[in-house]
């Protein structure tokens, strides 16, 4: 029998406000009552959510990487160079994961072999990478290919959902929805996504229970890398383009997402699934502000700065009113 735990209490509000908002946006707009506007906002949002996902995972121990959207960047600069050089984009796409993958792992190993803050490691990593980014290339780089072009128009699926219309699910929404999946099982069905878990509820107490402490760090933030060069990979197709200046201040909404959500900053509860409605709700604001047309771009991010500040605050009271309950198992946070 589930029991009611006060820490879900931010899911909760997220899945009501998200219900809420989606709702409003359906009463209010009648180019939202379609298959094809649900679609277009996974494919809009589907670079900073797969950036989100890995977040989740870093937020979960405790952690934070604000090198995220420098990554985004280099790794978009890094396939764009490739295939512009006669590199197979496949090949491409490879090279620029293994990149952004080895760069998480350094990341994470810097942290766990010197006990150094994660906030001032990512931070460097985030200067690195986007100088990296820029040091491959000053310029935005075109990318044009037939493999490109099939995977951008031709790989995906129709989806119909009867009395509604039927639309097209691009290859950029699916990766998003796959990683989404992959997430929800790495976090609830492995031994990796309860070490975690168990990282950020109490990792001295983790430690004496046996989980491997530097592994763990080193593959989550690897994990990390890894959903961020994914996050590269899709911007790279939508854009047909890499650019150095790209993914600036998408670490920033990525975490807004997260906790959002119903992650604890602290660490030790949350949910990939909360961190998607959080992608979700961030990504019909922006939505609503350009069907609506009256309210400037700007309000985009003084709404989201709103609804972090209630969470944050929301977080706070939980923790200070039940101070000793932590650590509870991710299934049921999942």
């Amino acid at each position: 029998m589930l029991r009611w735990d006060r820490r879900d209490l931010p899911l909760v509000v997220t899945a009501v406000l998200l219900i809420a908002l989606y709702s409003g946006v359906l009463v209010c707009y009648d180019t939202a009552r379609s298959l094809r506007f649900l679609v277009d906002l996974i494919k809009g949002n589907a670079a900073m959510g797969l950036c989100a996902v890995g977040m989740t995972f870093v937020i979960l121990s405790g952690g934070i990487d604000l090198s995220v959207g420098s990554v985004v960047a280099l790794t978009t600069v890094l396939v764009g160079t490739l295939v512009a050089g006669g590199c197979h984009p496949l090949l491409a796409f490879c090279i620029g994961l293994a990149v952004s993958v080895a760069f998480g792992a350094m990341t994470g190993h810097l942290i766990h072999r010197f006990s150094l803050p994660p906030f001032l490691v990512t931070l460097a990593g985030m200067f690195f990478a986007r100088g990296a980014a820029f040091l491959v290339s000053m310029q935005p780089i075109g990318i044009d290919h037939p493999v490109l072009d099939w995977i951008v128009d031709e790989l995906g699926f129709a989806l119909t959902i009867p009395g509604l219309d039927r639309t097209w699910v691009p290859a950029t929404a699916l990766l998003f929805l796959v990683v989404l999946v992959l997430g929800v099982i790495l976090g609830r069905s492995t031994s990796f996504g309860r070490n975690v878990l168990a990282i950020g509820g109490d990792r001295q107490a983790a430690l004496l229970m046996g989980v491997p402490l530097g592994a763990t760090t080193v593959g989550l933030y690897a994990l990390c890398g890894l959903c961020a060069g994914l996050g590269g990979v899709t911007t790279a197709l939508i854009d047909s383009a890499g650019k150095p200046n790209i993914g600036a201040g998408m670490e920033l909404e990525a975490i807004a997402s997260v906790v959002i959500g119903g992650t604890l900053l602290t660490g030790g509860a949350g949910s990939v699934v909360g961190t998607v409605m959080g992608v979700m709700i961030t990504g019909i604001v922006r939505a609503v502000i350009n069907l609506d047309g009256r309210l400037p771009s700007p309000w985009h991010h003084i709404s989201i700065g709103l609804l972090l500040l209630v969470f944050i605050v929301m977080q706070q009271v939980l923790i200070r009113s039940a101070p000793a309950a932590r650590g509870v198992e991710y299934g049921r946070h999942s």
